[in-house]
């Protein structure tokens, strides 16, 4: 008596592989949120940091301020801005006002010249344009004037003088956008590969879809 060898049970295609299920696509969820969550923290309290750095003067007035670096500073004007418990505001730009910067050291004049290329920031309740640009070769204190011609009365603002910092807000700014393009990768990676493993699951043994 010739008998044949079992073969093995033939299951339905839903059987042989259920494939991943859906909770990457939940992992990916998260992961995007955390990221985005991350973003907006990182960039906030990088950038609320970046504008205390700047020195603010309430002008018309004068003010020494000490500048510890050598090199290029720009003056913004802040038309919008918060010095100690009071709020400037000033939509037009300013008009006739006279600056001046001189070192308190050799009495010596700092030329003011306006910015080569306009920069722009709004930070924390703070918008700024720049101004004026200037050069010191040795750190120490300046003293700084603005005042409008004639001793004639005029809007209330602030001007804030920084040191490279557009370019502190740059490298703010790439790093953080870096965060969030790098986690939109990853999730999506997430996403898609998950995808495809789902869909070869579902297809009858032995089939692939191009």
């Amino acid at each position: 008596m010739i008998t044949q060898p079992p073969t093995a049970p033939q299951y339905p295609t839903s059987q042989r592989e259920s494939g991943p299920g859906r909770g990457p696509y939940v992992v990916a969820g998260l992961i995007l949120v955390v990221g985005i969550a991350s973003f907006v923290f990182f960039l906030l309290s990088r950038l609320n940091g970046l504008t205390d750095e700047l020195i603010q003067v309430v002008v018309p007035g004068e003010q020494d301020l000490t500048l510890s670096e050598p090199g290029n500073y720009t003056i913004f004007h802040e038309h919008r801005s918060v010095v100690g418990n009071r709020v400037y505001s000033s939509g037009a730009p300013l008009s006739g006002l006279l600056c001046s910067l001189t070192s308190n050291a050799t009495g010596e004049p700092i030329a003011l010249t306006p910015v080569s290329s306009s920069s722009h920031y709004d930070v924390g309740g703070r918008s700024g344009n720049s101004v004026f640009e200037f050069q010191i070769v040795e750190p120490g204190s300046y003293h700084f004037s603005a005042r409008y011609p004639g001793g004639e009365q005029g809007p209330a603002t602030v001007l804030a003088v920084g040191h490279g910092f557009m370019k502190k807000i740059l490298m703010t700014v790439f790093p953080a956008i870096g965060i969030m393009f790098g986690t939109m990768a990853l999730s999506a990676g997430i996403i898609v590969a998950t995808f495809l493993k789902r869909r070869r699951a579902k297809l009858p043994q032995g089939q692939t879809r191009g």
